[in-house]
């Protein structure tokens, strides 16, 4: 994954327009190396703040799971734990990064009507929550909203009150299956179109369906390695080439 990446510069992805997530137990010599390329890192704390300031990277990642319905000693005792994060990654100097996740339950979705809504809904209050509490991450990571007016309001509210958070539409990465290439589905082509051209969206996070189908065929003997680095590496670049081009053609909302 990591020489599609550097392939993908190769051809002509700016640097500063791509950036690696990965956790430090297992991908540390990746990030080191990204590193040393000036490339964009982030990892999860889970071996501490001075580790990351080690491995010198940019931002301390976490995946959470929250709904503002959660039971309360739990939800409070989390919020606490994120405040303490989101206070280290500051004063670390290495500011923190979520990516956020809800799952409605059943009550919220009859209260809403159905899911799309109610999950749309739910992001949109547990940021409020989140910030309430004091969680100011630099970077917000969410799966889009199944309608561009919630994309469009939580992007807003991640900038609330004068704050300058980023905001990422998550990807899967998935491609049109049943072959080889790097074929994005048009849903995942759409995503991308929106992150372009709404306001306060800074651009998608790729999730792993971008590599792993191809390491699995890599690993099965069904293409060479070469074959999998340039079909990532072509991935990158299409995804790339989206967004950069809806982002042009395009007023931002």
């Amino acid at each position: 994954m990591f020489d599609g990446i550097t392939t993908a510069i190769e051809r002509g992805i700016a640097k500063s327009n791509i950036a690696l997530w990965a956790d430090s137990d297992l991908g540390e010599s990746v990030l080191l190396r990204a590193k040393a390329m000036s490339l964009i890192t982030a990892s999860s704390p889970g071996n501490g703040a001075h580790y990351l300031g080690k491995l010198n990277v940019d931002y301390t990642a976490v995946q959470l799971s929250f709904n503002t319905d959660d039971p309360e000693d739990a939800r409070k005792e989390l919020l606490e734990r994120l405040k303490i994060v989101s206070d280290k990654a500051r004063i670390e100097s290495i500011p923190l990064m979520i990516e956020l996740d809800v799952v409605p339950t059943t009550a919220q979705i009859d209260m809403y009507g159905n899911f799309a809504d109610a999950r749309s809904i739910m992001l949109l209050t547990a940021i409020q929550r989140l910030q309430d509490a004091g969680v100011d991450p630099a970077v917000w990571a969410i799966e889009p909203p199944s309608d561009d007016v919630f994309t469009a309001a939580i992007a807003a509210q991640a900038n609330l009150d004068d704050r300058s958070s980023k905001l990422l539409l998550v990807i899967s990465g998935q491609l049109v299956t049943g072959q080889i290439g790097s074929e994005i589905r048009d849903t995942e082509k759409q995503v991308i179109r929106v992150a372009a051209r709404t306001l306060g969206i800074a651009g998608v996070l790729i999730g792993p369906g971008a590599y792993y189908r191809h390491l699995v065929q890599f690993h099965e003997g069904v293409i060479k390695r070469e074959e999998a680095v340039d079909v990532i590496a072509e991935h990158l670049g299409d995804i790339s080439n989206i967004f950069e081009n809806s982002r042009t053609a395009s007023e931002v909302l």
